[in-house]
């Protein structure tokens, strides 16, 4: 078949990858206009039309989902167009001139989680099964027919970056089997139902901040779930930290405020008293302007003081 793809981030790569090794040709990709990045402020392209240009398929990069996006999109002969990771909202017209060609990969068990951070929503929950689907793109979102999902276990120290990981090692296979089925006539969709319907909403930039008041437990779930990007982050001293990976530690320190560094100690850990009696070992940082380091680099280099307190 010939298919139309669309998406924007590291994320979406590998399926475009996928899709362009199988027996199916990728038309055309939409993604969107190359944005300044880096100290210098360089326009520079996204992931998905390095690897476009790559393999020598056509780019067509947008602003937005307009009349100038359809014009474009009547130009690109396909069968069907896979959203991954697209980052623009669909206007309903594309569905009507273009009725049930769509389809979207979303990294969640739907239609549980959706909307748009599906990982990280499923690790801040602490959940330990989550899963891929291949579902009709309509225009509200996340609701259309299923053609394939398949589930798979989360463990404790899984971050986003793993999760990504086994979404793609999942998902991409399972796109390319259902474009093969639909293809040869062979596939059916089914409706979502109404039953296990929950929302995720988009991370606001207060959502990376720790707060060292709140349980052991939620604070790992948030840094596994931001990590590595965005990161969570700390302040402490004259700068904010990012914590990309930590670990429950059962007992607290009852006497100490939360936030306060309990342990800073090659041996014992870096160790930081949170709320509900508990704490939370950080084993991997990254200063501000730095590289990531573990916690004993860190402890080497930047001599973190037991009593000090981090969040303020």
């Amino acid at each position: 078949m010939k298919i139309a793809y669309m998406g924007s981030s590291d994320f979406s790569v590998p399926f475009l990858e996928k899709i362009d090794d199988s027996r199916h040709e990728v038309t055309g990709v939409f993604t969107y206009q190359d944005k300044k990045r880096g100290r210098g402020r360089k326009l520079m392209p996204n992931p998905v039309k390095k690897c476009a240009e790559s393999r020598g398929i056509p780019v067509h990069e947008i602003s937005g989902c307009g009349a100038v996006f359809m014009e474009e999109l009547s130009t690109v002969s396909f069968d069907y167009v896979v959203v991954v990771s697209f980052g623009m909202i669909l206007p309903p017209e594309v569905f009507k001139r273009w009725p049930g060609a769509w389809l979207n990969v979303h990294p969640s068990m739907l239609p549980a989680y959706r909307g748009p951070s599906p990982m990280i929503s499923v690790l801040l929950d602490g959940a330990d099964v989550t899963g891929v689907t291949i579902n009709e793109v309509v225009y509200e979102v996340d609701a259309g027919r299923i053609f394939a999902q398949t589930g798979f276990n989360i463990a404790d120290c899984d971050s986003l970056d793993d999760l990504e990981e086994r979404t793609v090692k999942f998902g991409a296979p399972l796109l390319i089997n259902v474009l093969d089925l639909i293809e040869d006539d062979r596939y059916e969709p089914r409706p979502q139902g109404s039953r296990g319907i929950t929302y995720t909403v988009k991370i606001a930039a207060g959502d990376l901040r720790i707060d060292w008041s709140a349980g052991a437990g939620e604070i790992v779930n948030r840094i596994r779930a931001l990590s590595s990007k965005p990161g969570a982050y700390t302040k402490y001293r004259d700068g904010n930290i990012k914590i990309l990976r930590a670990s429950v530690i059962a007992k607290g320190n009852k006497d100490a405020s939360a936030g306060e560094i309990i342990y800073a100690d090659k041996n014992e850990g870096l160790i930081v008293n949170c709320g509900e009696g508990g704490a939370v070992s950080l084993k991997m940082l990254q200063p501000q302007g730095k590289k990531p380091m573990d916690y004993k680099s860190y402890i080497n280099g930047y001599g973190p003081e037991t009593g000090s307190i981090m969040g303020k």
